[in-house]
C-alpha cells in the first residue's frame, strides 16, 4: 500500500487500541453510523461484528493487508 492509497480496507486485518485500554482485533468490514458518530465495523475471529465509534478509537494496526478485488481497485470513501 503506498503512501497515496492510507485508509481501512475491507478485508484487511486490523488491531484496533481503543480507549481505557481495551484492544479488538479483527476484519475490517465497512463504515457505520451510530445515530450522529461515525463508526468501525471489525469481525472478530469468533464471528462476532463489532461496532466501534472512531472517537473512541486510540490507534489502528494493520496486520494482514487485504485483498484487492479483481479488477485491482479498493474500496472508496468519501466524506463531503
Amino acid at each position: 500500500m503506498s503512501e497515496k492509497e492510507l485508509g481501512l480496507e475491507e478485508g484487511g486485518r486490523y488491531s484496533v487500541a481503543i480507549e481505557k485500554g481495551q484492544d479488538s482485533e479483527g476484519t475490517f468490514k465497512g463504515y457505520a453510523m451510530l445515530g450522529n458518530e461515525s463508526a468501525i465495523v471489525l469481525q472478530l475471529h469468533n464471528g462476532t461484528m463489532r461496532i466501534i465509534p472512531i472517537a473512541r478509537i486510540v490507534h489502528i494496526d494493520l496486520l494482514v493487508t487485504a485483498d484487492r478485488t479483481k479488477d485491482g481497485k479498493r474500496s472508496e470513501l468519501y466524506y463531503g
